[in-house]
């Protein structure tokens, strides 16, 4: 759910990027910011780069616990969906052309600005299972800005956080087989 719901975001940002493109390959990647050696990645250059920089729960949604569906003579019991919002880094890498990086940066910002909800209605090739995805901006103080990118191990470029909001993962995998009570004995 994840990969596939970033790979969205990715396709419809390059949708809209496309056409700036000067050598008609993809502007948008999926991509770390940093090797683990420190090293950039090569993938990178000349990029604007989504990376993944949390997975949060969801506390206004229904998440945990368990229910209970009719099957066959009994119930079966599965645990409630997990709904999850990512925290998605968007960065322009564009080395010493500063002025590219800020122009596309201002792409995706006027992006989401014109559409900051997706539903399976309005875009082509939603991802399966989800019903809404809400992108939203966060703001970061310069303390927690710095935080992050030391946290990500790189050095810093002209970027924005977004929250995407509402993944739910519901695997439907049963955890116990209740059978149904026939008849109880009232008279003892």
């Amino acid at each position: 759910m994840l990969d596939t719901t970033l790979a969205f975001i990715r396709d419809q940002l390059n949708g809209q990027l496309g056409s700036r493109s000067p050598g008609g390959e993809p502007y948008v990647v999926l991509a770390n910011l940093c090797n683990l050696d420190g090293t950039v990645p090569n993938v990178i250059e000349n990029k604007v780069v989504l990376s993944l920089v949390n997975v949060e729960r969801d506390a206004t949604g229904t998440s945990g616990g368990s229910r209970h569906s009719a099957q066959g003579s009994g119930f079966a019991q599965s645990q409630s969906p997990l709904n999850l919002n990512l925290y998605v880094l968007v960065s322009a890498s564009f080395g010493n052309n500063y002025e590219q990086a800020l122009k596309l940066l201002s792409a995706v910002l006027g992006y989401f600005q014109a559409r900051p909800v997706f539903t399976p209605q309005s875009a082509n090739a939603f991802p399966h299972g989800l019903a809404k995805l809400t992108l939203e901006i966060v703001n970061l103080d310069m303390q927690g800005l710095n935080n992050l990118w030391s946290g990500l191990g790189g050095k810093y470029l002209p970027s924005v956080l977004y929250k995407a909001r509402m993944l739910t993962v519901d695997e439907g995998w049963v955890t116990e087989q209740v059978g149904r009570i026939a008849a109880t004995d009232t008279a003892g």
